[in-house]
């Protein structure tokens, strides 16, 4: 398997989620409903979060003070402190005591929660008087009829994108039965040294940390590594693209000499730092061959970063080509329609800046060479993104 457990470079995880160990056929219809067809797309298919849950008890056995996890049934709901603080208050029954559960703000609930329900919940059990409660509780409704979740101990528990055909609980524990099966499966395509240089867990690993975490560190480590399998992805999409533009799109070759190179420089009223050199030589080795240039400029603010583009459309224009220079604002524009006209004073016929913001330009702007012909063409855009 390579980049993710969805690929299904293999037949172990092609293998369709109706004949998975565990996987009822209603269930496997459910979650097919879902995009989860198969071995691979299922134990791709991620939490969306995690939570520590506390151990599971009888209500009898709950101590106040604590975060509580317990389940029972539903025997009174009721709505109560209508006005700003609005609450349903319902009560939980097992065969062993009774827990009164509170609502703040949540009134929807009462077309959820409603008496002969059952209900798992959690959270931190305080002592009202004689009676024990929890505010605002984490919830989850159980079937009445049919299988139930088993009764969990104190454990980090994986919430799962879910349907109205299927609870989290239910993916859990289809991901659960087959997880043993999937991780062998799951082919490594990182070398083990550049692994362990970075830090990262094997993908199978990364899998079962995110599936089934022993510590709260796991999720960080598990994600951080399926991140940078999607990262290095994104990289090797936009190389080969890259590649492929090379060997296939051909660019005009423009010219350059000493003496044009003195021309451009003579346009400059300063020397050019050693870092803008270097970035100008390798801008012209680019323009001076077919290869489409595509570069990225990086450096601070007043780095220089203008006039190195100056110099290329400089270029351009020398060897009878048209340049253009964009920038996100109108304001920017001015500016570098400023600085450039001074540049190229003594060079140009005509001059102005064009503002495509609305939908019209304002003006346009080109100056004329008399001596090469070439045509130069400055305008700025505001960029909408």
């Amino acid at each position: 398997m390579s980049g993710s457990a969805d690929s299904g470079t293999q037949s172990g995880l092609t293998t369709t989620v109706d004949r998975l160990p565990g996987i009822s056929p209603k269930r496997a219809h459910a979650l097919a409903a879902l995009g989860l067809t198969n071995l691979g797309k299922l134990i791709a298919h991620l939490p969306m979060r995690h939570e520590v849950q506390a151990g599971e008890a009888k209500i009898g056995e709950l101590v106040p003070g604590q975060v509580v996890s317990a389940r029972g049934d539903v025997t009174a709901t009721r709505p109560s402190g209508f006005g700003k603080r609005p609450r349903l208050e319902a009560v939980l029954m097992d065969e062993t005591g009774r827990l009164d559960l509170v609502w703040f703000n949540q009134m929807y609930l009462r077309d959820k929660i409603q008496a002969g329900a059952r209900l798992r919940v959690q959270g931190e059990l305080r002592q009202r008087g004689n009676m024990m409660q929890i505010a605002n509780p984490r919830w989850e409704l159980l079937p009445l009829d049919g299988e139930e979740p088993p009764t969990r101990e104190s454990r980090i528990r994986p919430v799962y994108p879910a349907s109205e055909r299927i609870k989290s609980w239910e993916i859990e524990a289809a991901i659960a039965g087959v997880l043993d099966i999937a991780l062998p499966l799951i082919e490594e395509h990182l070398p083990e040294s550049f692994r362990k240089e970075r830090n990262l867990p094997g993908l199978a690993e990364a899998y079962r940390m995110l599936h089934k975490p022993a510590t709260e560190d796991e999720i960080g480590e598990g994600r951080r590594r399926l991140a940078f399998d999607e990262l290095l992805m994104m990289q090797l999409g936009v190389f080969l693209k890259r590649a492929h533009l090379r060997e296939t799109l051909r660019a005009p070759k423009l010219d350059h000499s000493a003496e044009m190179d003195k021309r451009i420089r003579s346009r400059f009223p300063f020397s050019l730092t050693p870092a803008q050199e270097k970035v100008v030589g390798e801008i012209v080795r680019d323009l001076t061959s077919t290869v489409p240039t595509n570069r990225l400029i990086q450096g601070d603010v007043g780095s220089g970063k203008t006039v190195v583009a100056l110099y290329a459309m400089l270029l351009a224009v020398a060897s009878g080509h048209q340049a253009a220079l964009m920038a996100p604002t109108e304001i920017l524009a001015e500016q570098h329609y400023a600085s450039i006209s001074r540049a190229a004073r003594g060079l140009a016929r005509a001059g102005g800046a064009a503002d495509r913001g609305g939908g019209r330009a304002r003006a346009a702007s080109r100056w004329s060479d008399g001596c090469s012909g070439a045509r130069w063409i400055w305008s700025s855009a505001r960029t909408r993104w």
